[in-house]
């Protein structure tokens, strides 16, 4: 399961490691994984489903008496973090870190079928006629539709122009699923500057220290047409990991706040610089 390897993500999994109690019990790993769509009711109201998510199970709670009871709890995946009911009977559960989606039976109460997903599912809804499951996988930036009635059948992959997608709504004729795409969506990228001497994959591309870029490789990037405002403190040392640059597409064109034009190494001729294809674009 590949995981970020930015210093600096939003999107981070923390590990936890407790030291084991004088007692002697276990240590235990705690990840801290975002829940996306975690309550879920069946149709009938009869049943309030709940991921329980250090845990790595389904809580099934029955709504028929007051208060509340909980009336079961399910194994699932690792990490489970969102739940939808596909009736009364059936509930799907996505598991973060686990890469898949337990199908559960609710009346069994167990899984009854396991999907394997691409890389870090966030959530599931059904919609379509016939109805199909939609799962979005955050980090490979895709939904996987898969057919409810036919479980070992492939699923269809679709990609989604935006960085990692998560929430998901049906509309409400059924026929449309909804993405939401969590580090995307106000019409900025970031081009790099320079590489940890220590990293050896060196990604992402250095693309602002190139000579025929808009402000000529200086580093930082200047702020205030050749200058920076304030002014930078000439005793400082060269910052590592380098300055990186934001960039806004405005009007067709991706533009720097110093009015540098960046559209060639963005999406045009130079896009291979900064590790795009070219006519690359956001939504």
């Amino acid at each position: 399961m590949r995981k970020p390897g930015l210093a600096v993500c939003l999107s981070v999994c923390l590990a936890l490691a407790w030291p084991t109690p004088a007692g002697g019990q276990s240590s235990f790993v705690n990840f801290e994984t975002p829940h996306v769509s975690p309550l879920a009711m069946t149709p009938d109201g009869q049943r309030l489903l709940a991921v329980n998510t250090p845990d790595n199970r389904l809580l099934v709670f029955d709504l028929g008496v007051d208060p509340p009871a909980l009336a079961a709890a399910v194994p699932v995946g690792l990490a489970p973090v969102s739940v939808e009911a596909r009736s009364d009977g059936e509930a799907w559960v996505v598991n973060r870190l686990g890469d898949s989606v337990s199908v559960v039976d609710l009346a069994a109460l167990r899984v009854r079928a396991t999907l394997q997903t691409d890389d870090e599912p966030a959530d599931v809804v059904f919609a379509g006629s016939p109805a199909r499951a939609f799962v979005s996988c955050s980090q490979v930036d895709r939904i996987l539709v898969f057919d409810p009635d036919d479980l070992a059948a492939p699923p269809v992959r679709v990609d989604v122009v935006g960085r990692e997608p998560r929430a998901l709504a049906v509309s409400p004729d059924g026929l449309r699923v909804h993405v939401a795409v969590f580090q995307s969506g106000n019409a900025t990228t970031v081009l790099s500057q320079g590489t940890l001497p220590e990293d050896v994959h060196a990604f992402p591309l250095n693309v602002l220290d190139d000579p025929g870029t808009p402000h000529g490789g200086v580093s930082p990037p200047p702020n205030d047409g050749a200058g920076f405002s304030p002014p930078l403190e000439p005793s400082l040392p060269t910052p590592l990991p380098e300055t990186a640059l934001i960039v806004r597409k405005v009007d067709g064109a991706w533009m720097d706040d110093n009015g540098g034009d960046w559209t060639e190494w963005v999406s045009g001729s130079q896009a291979a610089a900064s590790n795009r294809p070219v006519g690359w674009d956001l939504a």
